[in-house]
């Protein structure tokens, strides 16, 4: 028998029972449309992951290298202009931008208090009231905040070591770089932020900045064009920097790759994903358990009709092709609209997150094999138990 008569028998058998399959077809629609509607929340979750590390606000591509001081007494060492010359050397049409990037928290600087030359932790500030216990002094105005400005405060452990106390302190002049600046306040490290960190000073930073002969950063921030091997791109600046960069006798130059953290991430939201599909789909079990009861059910009712088609001629496997083919046809139906709902339903649910939902090829093709397979794999023994009726005892019933 031709396939297409087969099919045509198998649809007629299918819609002479449209409630029996139709409730049957549901378990697979809700199956195949909860992994469906899970991988493609988890597809979205993963590109936007991905995208939102990899790329900055204007959708642009960039990496950091850090210079790291073999020694604390390099506490002006960094890099320069020079630096950002030699890297848009290394791939000019790949580069946009090269900018310095400076600290702003625990800068080791060596200044000069109670007319001491003192190694100390400056961290530098932009707001008038920084989230601080003052101890004594008050804080910053607005106007201290700007270049000309020259309030500092200092932890009280610093006030206590250089001045015995905080009387003394307050309106004792610190010296940082080539500013001056009036000791205003006292803050209490161990009732504040700042206390893990073991911070000595803080003081505006635009003062601060102004104050400074050299305007050198720890970091270089490389901004590429869309599509650039980044990884690639970024160890070959470092490769060049640490041969011909500026503070290459005195540090190291390290870049930390993005790209391993990001294949690590994506990996791990891919396995999460593909794990909650699993459980999703213990589902398709159950109404893989439905499509054999029902094909058991419909073999049995249709003795006579297997019985006819056996005495005009029809072999065994002509009749376990026809099961199985209304099966596989049962299931395939519901995988479609699975798919559909699913997809439906991760658009819905995505309209209340801040990505959206990837229906990969590979989720389409997958809908369709394992449709199929359950089809096969749930229809087989139904479908070899009606090829096996035997016809003298079908007549005789």
């Amino acid at each position: 028998m031709r396939l297409s008569e087969l099919i045509r028998i198998s649809f007629r058998a299918l819609a002479a029972n449209k409630r029996r399959s139709f409730l049957t077809m549901i378990g697979i629609v809700i199956g195949i449309a909860s992994v469906v509607t899970i991988l493609s929340l988890g597809n979205g979750i993963k590109a936007a992951t991905v995208k939102n590390l990899q790329a900055d606000t204007q959708g642009q591509q960039t990496a950091e290298i850090t210079f790291n001081p073999t020694s604390s007494s390099e506490t002006d060492a960094g890099f320069k202009e020079s630096d950002i010359a030699l890297a848009k050397q290394t791939a000019p049409d790949k580069i946009k931008k090269v900018v310095i990037k400076h600290d702003k928290e625990r800068l080791q600087v060596n200044g000069q208090l109670a007319n001491a030359d003192t190694m100390m932790s400056v961290t530098l500030v932009n707001k008038a009231k920084p989230n601080i216990q003052l101890n004594a002094g008050h804080g910053f105005s607005q106007d201290s905040l700007q270049a000309d400005g020259e309030d500092a405060i200092i932890s009280k452990k610093l006030a206590k070591k250089v001045f015995h106390g905080n009387a003394a302190a307050l309106n004792s002049s610190l010296e940082l770089g080539t500013k001056n600046y009036n000791i205003v306040g006292i803050f209490s490290p161990p009732k504040t932020p700042y206390s893990a960190l073991d911070v000595d000073v803080l003081v505006p930073e635009k003062a601060y900045r102004a104050g400074q002969l050299s305007q050198e950063g720890r970091k270089l921030a490389i901004t590429y064009t869309p599509g650039s091997d980044v990884s690639k791109l970024t160890k070959d600046v470092v490769e060049k920097l640490k041969k011909s960069g500026s503070e290459r006798r005195s540090g190291e130059y390290s870049y930390f790759d993005y790209g391993e953290l990001l294949k690590g991430i994506g990996n791990v939201i891919s396995a999460l994903t593909l794990f909650v599909s699993a459980i999703a789909g213990i589902s398709l079990l159950i109404a893989g358990v439905g499509v054999m009861n029902m094909m058991y059910i419909s073999a049995s009712e249709r003795s006579q009709e297997i019985g006819i088609r056996m005495a005009v001629g029809a072999t065994p496997a002509e009749i376990m092709k026809q099961f199985l083919l209304e099966s596989v046809m049962l299931t395939l139906t519901g995988g479609v609209v699975g798919l559909i709902v699913g997809a439906l339903t991760a658009w819905v649910i995505a309209m209340f997150l801040p990505f959206k939902p990837v229906v990969t090829l590979g989720s389409v093709i997958g809908t369709f094999a394992i449709s199929s397979i359950v089809g096969i794999l749930f229809g087989l023994l139904p479908a070899k138990s009606a090829a096996n009726k035997n016809l003298i005892d079908i007549l005789k019933s």
